[in-house]
């Protein structure tokens, strides 16, 4: 992008296009592979939308105020979305567990690897509006 936008023009930009993404793996998931539809996280768009959107909005607000108090800002957001990353994998696999079955029934590991591949896209996605493509000002920083 020739122009600099600001950075709530971005974060709409990424969490618009982190929904997106998102809802074609769901789509995609539920599509090809076995998974049935009791599994609720996947029986329906609902559940992708507003957890994408909450946690972008969030991120978005993370990277806000990394380049607030950072001198390098989009090298540290990049190294905490890593973290974050890795850390939402947790409950995804929790999901497996014996004790999760009354809670979340019909967890398969399909289901649960589309979960986690939806994590991986919509943090791409991000990150990669966010501190790449959009050119966002950093003011003055890196």
């Amino acid at each position: 992008m020739a122009q600099r936008e600001s950075l709530w023009i971005a974060g709409l930009k990424a969490v618009g296009g982190a929904v997106i993404a998102t809802l074609a793996v769901r789509w995609l998931g539920v599509t090809v592979l076995t998974i049935p539809p009791e599994f609720l996280p996947l029986a329906g768009p609902g559940p992708t939308i507003f957890f994408t959107t909450v946690s972008g909005v969030a991120a978005v607000g993370v990277f806000a105020l990394v380049r607030r108090l950072s001198s390098r800002p989009v090298s540290l957001f990049r190294k905490i979305a890593g973290v974050v990353l890795v850390l939402s994998f947790l409950p995804d696999l929790g999901l497996l567990s014996e004790g999760a079955a009354d809670a979340f029934p019909g967890a398969t590991p399909a289901g649960v690897s589309v979960l986690m591949l939806m994590h991986v896209v919509a943090a791409a996605v991000i990150v990669w509006v966010l501190t790449g493509a959009g050119d966002v000002e950093s003011g003055g920083k890196e």
